[in-house]
């Protein structure tokens, strides 16, 4: 399991800040379904910790709670996740929880969702009811719309190996906090020198690419007028909001999406530095 985004997880369960729509992406599936598993414990149970002892937790760890509902196309012999199943999940949603608080939907295989299927899940996104929570799963985020990735807050977990250490994650997060405030900077000098790091270390750049993206995430948070952030950064992230309008703040939030899908593709990582440079500093200068 990725450790820094286990940790980012609990210090946000502790504070009662879970997003209702959260994806999980990348790793394996062994460890994205541990980390669902952990939310959805996080949702249902009274603790501010989930506590593993409670009806709830004993329910949830024996597959049994009657408000964690898992949808999977490979159950169902599926190939891709239909709209049917979409349908199914709204109405579903609507119903009141039978035990616990909330109902809490596991939806495996996202990005085998086609884009009918991905439009008709947006609606339950945008006007999900009040006790429904959703934790989507997929092994690449790319094959998902821009509009469904707006309305949920991502986890990447990264490589499918267990070489991020607690002090590579940090080393990739201090990083991607001096590149945000490195981006603030009209010259483009410290940005590029800073960005000179992932040629030495080229694992090091979907790492770091997550983090940054989470601080450019809770830019717009703040600059929306909320004062909820996700990372850990928060004076990083009034900086950007400070800096930049809400539209700019929006644009590098997508931005790296693309450059998340380029290393989806298995892009040339050495032109995908050069790229990141680019993309990033246009977007903030309009170059």
């Amino acid at each position: 399991m990725n450790t820094k985004i286990f940790d980012m997880v609990t210090e946000l369960i502790k504070n009662c800040r879970l997003p209702h729509a959260i994806l999980i992406d990348s790793g394996n599936a062994d460890d994205r379904d541990e980390l669902a598993l952990y939310i959805a414990s996080a949702f249902l149970c009274q603790s501010d910790v989930p506590c593993g002892m409670c009806k709830d937790c004993l329910k949830l760890k024996n597959g049994t709670h009657p408000d964690v509902i898992i949808f999977d196309p490979e159950d169902k012999k599926e190939k891709t996740f239909k709209v049917d199943f979409v349908r199914e999940i709204r109405a579903d949603s609507y119903i009141l929880p039978n035990e616990a608080k909330c109902k809490v939907y596991i939806l495996k295989n996202t990005d085998k969702m086609n884009a009918s299927a991905q439009n008709a899940f947006l609606k339950t996104l945008e006007e999900p009811p009040s006790h429904a929570r959703f934790i989507l799963l997929c092994e690449s985020r790319a094959a998902l719309l821009e509009t469904i990735m707006s309305r949920v807050t991502p986890f990447n977990l990264g490589a499918d190996d267990h070489r991020i250490t607690d002090e590579y994650a940090l080393k990739a997060d201090e990083l991607a906090e001096k590149l945000a405030v490195a981006l603030t900077e009209v010259t483009e000098l410290n940005f590029m020198r800073l960005s000179s790091a992932f040629e030495k270390d080229k694992d090091l750049f979907s790492v770091t690419l997550t983090s940054l993206q989470l601080i450019f995430r809770d830019a717009v948070a703040v600059n929306a007028g909320s004062n909820i952030t996700l990372s850990h950064h928060e004076d990083t992230a009034k900086r950007l909001a400070a800096k930049f309008p809400l539209k700019t703040l929006i644009a590098l939030v997508e931005n790296t999406e693309h450059l998340f899908d380029c290393i989806n593709k298995n892009a040339n990582k050495n032109l995908l530095t050069t790229r990141f440079c680019s993309i990033l500093r246009n977007t903030a200068y309009g170059g």
